[in-house]
């Protein structure tokens, strides 16, 4: 047998079909180990265990696994280099047994030279691929009755269900529900909005976001029918069920507003549009051993697959063609730790796309705190007293008057769905009519968009959702063809997006919020058959936002649309839980923002009631009893943070904890998320999903880092591996709430705050000393924005602070030795730079 020699750490195995050697990837953190046969077979080994074996190969309903897929000809060694870097590649060649002349997929393996812990996979189609059998479609429409959440369009009937549905109906409350086992919520199938989320929680959610009466949840939806799999190709797959892999535990991401679903392997199945990406990881291993699994490119064209035998991905099966040559990639990202190797995989991701990731002060819009009117806030639909005037022109600059007159420094707005003309009506949630023309209605602005900007003077960010078959658009602009279904979409979307996205001169539109994402996708046809038109659409609209200097932000999205984020440096922020305050746990962020940062994208949290104070007048009442851990979450999100609250009824006092005097946010390095604590089974956390442990940072160069942990158990004590930390480290812990100090051990008390949380501040000792800060800030040391430099010696702790005028900053620190608070007030009389100093 012979060996080729494809690196020096890397060894293709071109030997007998049936043999097996081993082809060691490469020393990484952990030990990586690729092995590949000439029979097409392969499999994956981290520290020296097999973690991943290779299922079947699949083109529509002909597959390896019955020999009606075969292989043709041995396996081709190749080499090259890509946008990843160098590489050794091993191709095998797919035909169907019945005619081997004709290639019908040809699989292509990856290793990179400079980088031990990818692997690549491609499929290509060298003829393309027709319609697929009918044996293979799915049995069901999209959204229909193989989904485990569906929420009813229309008042509905109770009707026996066979696949032992639950509906929930709401009661005369209008707040609770009532369980109905064995029915479902029959509208005539015509569900408003269907996924495979995670939980019946979620499931309500999106009812709530509906204004349903009425919705359908099962968490034992049944399999679907054999050789109905959501992706029509396959490769890679990795056996389960008689797997390595079955055994470790995952965690994937579903649904709207992707919300993380954490299961062991074995137990792993896609949802529409979801799934991805899927993390694999050891829980038995302190250091966290992982990987991710997910597509490179064309998320949107993509699907993940799972079958009784095996999980992989390949082309969406709803794509009722593949173009000849058509090509598309997976990754595999090996890492250690979760936190840390999710952004493994992204760094990947974002080198193979040559997107930055989101810069957190971007522009106004992203740095300042600004004035919202989403769902669940005061301006929602509703403009407050009538007094005060009757439509959103006349009363929005007297709140704007308001805020300015008690000196709440907003430097953007946002303009919700309320403003547009749509071609039907709107429930409470904000759901319903499609956009017909994307401008003022004069019932809301009667002298258009640039007077109301003449008035409130801020970029500002503005709303649109799915586009109506029957716009101003398909009407009047023969030169821009639309695709109709029950919604539309653009031909071409880049040409389209770039003369739309020149309309909107002198409206201070700084960016574009592109909700009901998942409604768009779901209600074009063309959407979901064209294997290339979603990712264009995605494309088209990021290159034109682009093109006019605004960003993005996306809204319901799919975790697929997500993933398409990756590569578009316009799309800097995506909104990461459900709507405020009619979501469930919609201040929890930090698991969704796990995948969003990895891939470059801000998790915003949702605008949020700032006041304990009901809201009478507005679209949501409230009251908020948890505003500090809105604010807390808003803030260390890194994206947006921005009130919602009422004329009069703003707390000025805690929007102030979240930024400098004029208005920038105090941010941390990075946006919040959880901690790798909570997947280590040696902590026995009973659910993943609900442990909301959660950790950020900033870096003081030269001085080291400081952490921020937020958990939402008041109850439980820190431990260092909470912010990933050892019992040995010198670190001094804060207690925003108390003031308490305490040096980090093995375990440290805290007293939780008055809402039932711990937020805490975790803070190096460097020379014998530790900077606390500001302790009026939620973020009590921000890099660059307030703190540019720190150094500390034996005798003393010097910090350059940065102020605006007319401002003054209370910075604190504190001596290791007796854990006594320091504090000095820095008076800023203009914008400057000032050096405090600790004796």
């Amino acid at each position: 047998s012979e060996l080729v020699t494809m690196a020096a750490n890397f060894l293709l195995c071109a030997l007998t079909a049936a043999a097996t050697i081993l082809c060691d990837a490469g020393v990484f953190s952990q030990d990586v180990q690729v092995n590949l046969a000439t029979n097409g077979t392969y499999s994956i080994a981290i520290n020296g265990k097999t973690w991943l074996e290779s299922g079947e190969y699949r083109v529509d309903s002909l597959t390896s696994a019955d020999g009606t897929l075969v292989q043709v000809g041995g396996a081709a060694a190749g080499s090259g280099s890509d946008k990843l870097g160098s590489y050794q590649s091993f191709a095998t060649s797919w035909a169907a047994s019945t005619d081997k002349s004709t290639i019908l997929m040809v699989a292509t393996i990856k290793t990179y030279n400079d980088d031990d812990g990818l692997i690549v996979f491609s499929q290509e189609f060298p003829e393309g691929r027709g319609p697929a059998d009918p044996i293979f479609l799915p049995t069901t429409a999209v959204g229909d009755n193989l989904e485990a959440c569906r929420v009813a369009s229309a008042p509905s009937n109770l009707t026996y269900s066979a696949q032992k549905y639950t509906a929930y109906t709401r009661n005369t409350d209008g707040k609770t529900f009532t369980a109905h086992p064995g029915t479902y919520c029959d509208d005539g199938h015509l569900w408003s909005y269907t996924s495979d989320v995670a939980n019946e929680s979620q499931c309500k959610d999106m009812c709530e976001k509906h204004s349903c009466s009425c919705y359908d949840f099962s968490s034992k939806v049944p399999a679907p029918p054999s050789g109905s799999l959501s992706a029509r190709t396959i490769f890679p797959s990795f056996k389960r069920n008689s797997g390595p892999a079955d055994e470790l535990d995952s965690f994937s991401y579903h649904g709207v507003f992707p919300a993380m679903q954490a299961i062991k392997v074995n137990a792993y199945k896609d949802s529409h549009q979801g799934g991805a990406p899927l993390v694999i990881y050891d829980s038995t291993n302190d250091s966290l051993p992982m990987l991710v699994f997910s597509p490179l490119d064309h998320p949107k064209a993509h699907h993940m697959a799972a079958a009784d035998a095996f999980i992989g991905a390949g082309v969406k099966s709803t794509a009722t063609s593949i173009p000849k040559g058509w090509k598309q990639q997976f990754i595999i990202s090996v890492g250690d730790g979760i936190n840390d190797g999710m952004m493994a995989w992204g760094d990947r991701m974002l080198k193979f796309t040559g997107k930055p990731r989101a810069n957190k002060y971007h522009d106004q819009t992203h740095s300042t705190i600004g004035f919202w009117t989403d769902n669940g806030g005061y301006y929602h639909y509703a403009t407050g007293d009538p007094k005060l005037g009757s439509n959103y022109e006349e009363v929005l600059p007297k709140v704007k008057a308001y805020h300015d007159s008690i000196g709440v420094p907003f430097g953007h707005w946002q303009f919700d769905s309320w403003f547009y003309p749509k071609d039907g009506g709107v429930n409470a949630g904000g759901g319903g009519g499609a956009v017909v023309n994307w401008t003022a209605m004069p019932s809301v602005f009667p002298h258009g968009m640039a007077y109301i900007q003449s008035k409130i003077g801020l970029p500002t960010v503005m709303h649109n959702r799915q586009w109506s078959t029957k716009s101003d658009y398909i009407k009047h602009l023969p030169q821009y063809p639309w695709y109709i279904s029950k919604d539309a979409v653009p031909v071409s979307p880049v040409d389209f997006f770039t003369w739309f996205f020149k309309q909107q001169q002198g409206w201070g539109l700084s960016m574009y919020e592109q909700d009901w994402m998942c409604t768009e996708y779901d209600n074009v046809a063309q959407l979901q058959q064209n294997v290339s038109l979603a990712d264009l659409w995605l494309y088209g609209m990021a290159t034109g936002a682009a093109s006019s200097n605004r960003s993005v932000q996306y809204c319901m999205p799919y975790p697929n649309d997500v993933l398409s984020a990756s590569a578009y440096p316009a799309v800097t922020n995506a909104r990461a839980t459900g709507d405020y305050f009619h979501a469930h746990n919609q201040w929890a962020v930090g698991h969704t923002s796990l995948f969003y940062w990895a891939i470059g994208v801000l998790p915003f949290k949702d605008g949020f009631y700032s006041s304990t104070n009901k809201q009478v007048g507005g679209q949501t009442v409230g009251p908020e009893t948890n505003p500090d851990r809105e604010a807390i979450m808003a803030t260390l999100s890194t994206a947006m943070v921005g009130p919602m609250d009422g004329i009069f009824l703003l707390n000025k006092t805690r929007i102030m904890t979240t930024c400098r005097a004029d208005g920038v946010v105090l941010k941390p390095d990075r946006p919040i998320s959880i901690s790798d604590y909570c997947f280590k089974a040696s902590n026995k956390v009973p659910s993943v999903e609900a442990c909301y442990v959660y950790q950020t940072y900033t870096d003081i160069a030269d001085f080291g880092r400081v952490h921020y942990l937020f958990n939402n158990d008041g109850s439980q004590a820190l431990t260092p591996d909470m912010v990933h930390l050892e019992a040995t480290d010198d670190y001094v812990v804060y207690n925003w709430y108390t003031g308490a100090l305490a040096k980090l051990s093995a375990s440290v008390t805290l007293a939780e705050g008055y809402e039932g949380h711990i937020y805490t501040v975790v803070t190096p000792v460097v020379n014998g000393w530790a900077l606390i800060g500001e302790t009026n800030k939620i973020v009590t040391v921000s890099a660059n924005t307030r703190f540019e430099t720190v150094t500390a010696t034996a005798t003393g702790l010097s910090a350059s602070v940065k102020g605006t005028a007319n401002e003054t900053v209370s910075v604190c620190a504190t001596k290791s030795a007796d854990l006594k608070l320091q504090c000095q007030d820095v008076h800023f009389a203009t914008a400057s730079t000032q050096t405090v100093d600790f004796k």
